[in-house]
């Protein structure tokens, strides 16, 4: 081998190390995707702190642009946490250790789901992946209500429908078995009377609601939390 040869070989070793030691000595091989929206969420909660009567609605661009979430829901005292594009997966590695457990919510309204579904995940897989959100809720308060929304049927995603019906029953059942878990039913607010999505309540983008549709939500999350409430009560 001639020595310009050794030099690369023994230069692109060095390189090769040298990657896999910066890309895996900080359990991050780059910086998480929403970083800025979650240090500015930090930025937040540093300057005006959640406390225990506080209602995190976490999760993907449903609420992301869902900009009156302080007003609709006033009454629950909530915090806007949803960050456009997130997945369930997201959230499990990095948003519920930072945005979440620090506060030891006892509240937390969820829509998330749809991202990991149309980017390859089956719905048994993003089932999965809630449940390991549930546990990692769990860990920071055990007693921790959790209104979890099915994902809804935007047109735009109907190549993934089956996957968010199977997801829906899948937190559906798993809301019927806990008592600490509600299931709130987006998937069946956004249809008509014949059961057909109505494109009415989605904007241009065929993927994000209108304010209309976020109208018809509005109910269904109030009920659910007034049933928590009711059953605290009753206990």
């Amino acid at each position: 081998m001639s020595f310009k040869n050794h030099y690369l070989t023994v230069l692109s070793v060095i390189l090769a190390f040298t990657s896999v030691f910066f890309n895996c000595s900080s359990g991050q091989s780059q910086e998480f995707k929403y970083e800025k929206a979650v240090k500015n969420f930090e930025k937040q909660d540093a300057e005006n702190p959640p406390t225990s009567e506080t209602t995190f609605f976490v999760g993907s661009s449903t609420f992301t642009r869902w900009k009156e979430i302080p007003n609709d829901f006033a009454e629950f005292q909530p915090v806007n946490r949803g960050f456009g594009g997130s997945t369930l997966r997201d959230w499990n590695e990095v948003a519920t250790a930072r945005l979440l457990s620090p506060f030891k919510p006892s509240r937390v309204v969820l829509y998330c789901g749809g991202n990991d579904m149309t980017r390859g995940a089956s719905g048994e897989q993003a089932l999965e992946r809630f449940k390991t959100f549930v546990a990692a809720l769990r860990k920071s308060n055990p007693d921790v209500k959790i209104h979890v929304c099915a994902i809804h049927f935007a047109p735009v995603c109907e190549k993934s429908w089956d996957k968010f019906r199977a997801y829906n029953d899948g937190i559906k059942k798993i809301a019927d078995e806990d008592p600490n878990i509600y299931y709130v039913d987006f998937e069946n607010a956004v249809r008509d009377k014949d059961g057909k999505v109505r494109e009415d309540l989605y904007l241009g983008d065929r993927l994000h609601l209108t304010r209309q549709g976020e109208e018809l939500l509005i109910p269904l999350v109030v009920a659910s939390i007034k049933q928590e409430i009711k059953d605290a009560a009753a206990k």
